[in-house]
């Protein structure tokens, strides 16, 4: 019996062979695109500096935190730290009495991922979140109540700490997804303006020195965490207006949860 002669003519073997091609060329271009960034080891930031997020919390313990105020503390610190994106920083930071423009970096970590943004059929949720838990998040809460548990300092240069911060290399209008959040009673008190001598009167503010070092925070988030007192020198409704204020007059976006 004649062998049947094959339809296929050699632009179908062609179109075969280059849709094969194209396919292997594919896979390595998924690959490509998908491998992760180079981080730093010290810190899981990203090598080429491009950090998706940067939050910074700057926690005011010029009074005593109680011992109550915990709860609240590690819900905020979690909120802030699962709401980053992977590889977005996370930077603590207090304000310093001696040195106003130099406030102390506690703690500056970049986010490994959290289980919530994990891809449940490629990834392992489990691991990831054990993996967020010890290379990024334990680190941050020990950071923080040690921070609220440190001694009262003489002063409070909270609007000097806002100025370095928007002063920042890694807080610049370039940088995605910038953010501060105070936990502060917000109680100004430097050489430079003070509450305690001057009320919470924006007007008095803006004829001081201090004034000249108004921060640029246009593209910024910034929320504030009131610490709960028992009692509160000045009225909280003058407080919060001074702070409006003057983050109005930032160009920042400006919020109090409390």
């Amino acid at each position: 019996m004649a062998r049947r002669r094959s339809t296929r003519g050699p632009w179908f073997w062609r179109g075969t062979i280059g849709a094969m091609l194209a396919c292997v060329f594919g896979v390595f271009a998924l690959v490509a695109f998908n491998q992760p960034p180079a981080v730093m080891a010290e810190n899981n930031c990203r090598v080429d500096r491009k950090d998706p997020a940067h939050t910074i919390l700057l926690i005011d313990q010029s009074d005593p935190f109680n011992p109550n105020d915990l709860d609240w503390v590690r819900e905020l610190v979690n909120d802030e730290a699962r709401a980053l994106p992977k590889y977005g920083k996370l930077t603590i930071m207090v304000p310093n009495a001696t040195d106003p423009y130099n406030p102390k970096v506690l703690y500056a970590s970049c986010s490994p991922g959290s289980a919530a943004a994990a891809n449940p059929i490629t990834q392992n949720p489990k691991m990831i979140e054990q993996d967020w838990q010890k290379k990024f998040y334990q680190p941050l809460v020990g950071t923080v109540e040690a921070a609220l548990m440190e001694k009262e300092q003489p002063s409070s240069p909270l609007t000097e700490a806002i100025y370095t911060i928007s002063d920042r290399a890694d807080f610049q209008p370039q940088q995605e997804g910038r953010r501060v959040v105070l936990m502060s009673d917000l109680m100004q008190h430097s050489d430079g303006f003070s509450f305690y001598k001057k009320g919470a009167d924006y007007d008095a503010y803006l004829e001081s020195k201090l004034a000249e070092t108004q921060p640029k925070l246009e593209g910024v988030d910034v929320v504030a965490r009131i610490v709960p007192r028992q009692i509160y020198d000045l009225p909280l409704a003058d407080v919060r207006g001074f702070w409006r204020r003057y983050f109005d007059d930032a160009g920042a976006t400006y919020g109090s949860v409390n």
